[in-house]
């Protein structure tokens, strides 16, 4: 499942669900998603609005024949038509709508499941539920759909907790995001130190800017500074500022981040690359809110929020005697972990649909699709570089696209060799293991049938003996579209 995913499971939602409850931004009504629900009964349309996003447009109607003209000129996302599949007008309305939403995803809600082919739809945009209605599946089945949306509307406005695509510059709505969106939200009101934890390349000077941006503190100061990027005999005074002569060539006095930040947020980035001089007197402001800049003989008070992040284990480095315990139990009033990238299902194509757009627009090119290919070996790479890898690397391929499609050719080779151990692979080297769920050994079976047909669904259908729709149905149940 995409980094998109709905969390249908209310008791999914029990643990962000105040998040729903704050202003977390708004929607461009353009890129907004839009369904149209055809049923006699208002049951879909009903469930669906207790369950998405409100800037999500639904529309609904009785029956095929009673489609208003102003509804058949709009272009929709998801056309869901619940009905008899033995109704003489069963499906009529989907033809008809499907001129003006040629991309638009179908789901066929009946208790026998009708033949797509015969009723002039295309497989691939085409999704069954039956009764009774499974309001968990569904979600999942709009998830996917939403997913097959042009990139050009990739930023929408998703599910229950009303967390966006977009929240504060950073982008992804899989429940690892989601819960650091709710630690943001939770963490910004309150004026104590944060220590936000991650790999580099995950976005910790973003979430600080969040915490600083939703806080009591907006219009005040904010002041980034990165401490591995400065020399470790020069922090103290970079941080504290200095006398004139504290040292040679201090020609006059400085003010320190410290004081430039009063009243407002410092971020200190790569926190545990602090030297211990430097540790000292950050353990003082945290303590009594007063400093000395080098060499100074007064004391000097700020009142500013500390926000220190680090990539590094700082038990580990307490360990080894390089970071003062004192000063982590300070700092780490209240922590925000950033999941790396591979810990974030559905990250790397949102990230690409995203970024895809942003590179368009600043290369002005016009690259419209990412090609199956190129999805499946940005998925596979692990990403040791996270987002900021991702970015660099889509960053690149945009710029050399020549035409519409963001092709294979176009990623760095150490990137596509990842492709390569899994072309090999066939069903009889199945990792299957004892003690594994009959789930989990048909997601993994499922998984290197794809792998050993490179990805064709059709072959990958015929080697597992099943339908190429039985198919689709198991990817979707999986998340493995």
């Amino acid at each position: 499942m995409g980094d998109v995913r709905l969390l249908a499971s209310p008791m999914e939602t029990v643990a962000i669900d105040s998040s729903s409850q704050k202003e977390t931004g708004t929607v461009n009504s353009s890129s907004a998603a839009k369904l149209l629900i055809i049923e006699k009964e208002n049951e879909i349309c009903n469930l669906l609005k207790s369950r998405l996003s409100t800037e999500i447009s639904l529309d609904s109607v009785p029956v095929a024949d009673t489609v208003p003209e102003e509804l058949r000129e709009k272009t929709y996302d998801i056309l869901i038509w619940a009905g008899e599949s033995s109704s003489p007008h069963r499906l009529k309305a989907l033809r008809m709508l499907s001129r003006n939403s040629p991309h638009a995803q179908i789901i066929v809600i009946s208790q026998r499941e009708p033949d797509p082919v015969s009723c002039g739809l295309k497989i691939a945009n085409y999704q069954y539920i039956p009764r009774p209605i499974d309001g968990n599946n569904l979600c999942k089945l709009i998830t996917v759909a939403l997913e097959k949306r042009p990139l050009s509307q990739s930023m929408l406005a998703y599910p229950e907790v009303r967390v966006l695509t977009e929240f504060e510059g950073m982008i992804g709505i899989s429940l690892p995001m989601r819960e650091v969106y709710q630690r943001i939200v939770e963490a910004s009101p309150a004026d104590i130190p944060v220590l936000i934890t991650g790999e580099t390349g995950t976005g910790k000077d973003l979430v600080a800017a969040a915490i600083h941006n939703r806080s009591k503190r907006k219009n005040k100061s904010y002041i980034p500074v990165n401490t591995g990027a400065i020399a470790p005999e020069l922090i103290a005074s970079e941080l504290f500022g200095h006398e004139k002569g504290a040292y040679t060539g201090a020609i006059g006095t400085r003010q320190g981040f410290f004081e430039q930040a009063d009243g407002g947020t410092i971020f200190l980035d790569e926190i545990s690359t602090m030297d211990e001089k430097a540790q000292v007197g950050l353990l003082r402001i945290l303590e009594t809110k007063t400093f000395r800049r080098v060499r100074g003989d007064r004391d000097i008070h700020v009142d500013v929020r500390v926000i220190a992040a680090t990539n590094e284990n700082l038990q580990q480095a307490i360990e080894r005697k390089r970071f003062r315990e004192d000063l982590y139990y300070r700092l780490d009033v209240f922590q925000i972990h950033l999941p790396p990238l591979r810990d974030r299902p559905g990250g790397v194509t949102l990230l690409t649909n995203h970024f895809v757009v942003v590179f368009n627009t600043m290369y002005q090119k016009n690259v419209r699709v990412v090609s199956p290919e190129t999805y499946r070996c940005l998925r596979r790479y692990p990403w040791p570089g996270n987002v900021r890898e991702l970015k660099n690397v889509i960053q690149r391929a945009v710029l050399m696209a020549k035409g519409e499609e963001l092709t294979l050719d176009l990623i760095p080779e150490r990137i596509r060799q990842t492709l390569e151990p899994t072309a090999q692979v066939t069903l009889e080297q199945s990792p299957l293991q004892p003690g594994m769920t009959l789930q989990a050994m048909e997601k993994e079976y499922i998984a290197m049938a794809l792998a050993a047909t490179k990805g064709n669904k059709k072959e990958a259908a015929i080697q597992l003996g099943i339908s190429r729709r039985a198919l689709y149905n198991k990817l979707a149940k999986h998340g493995l579209l």
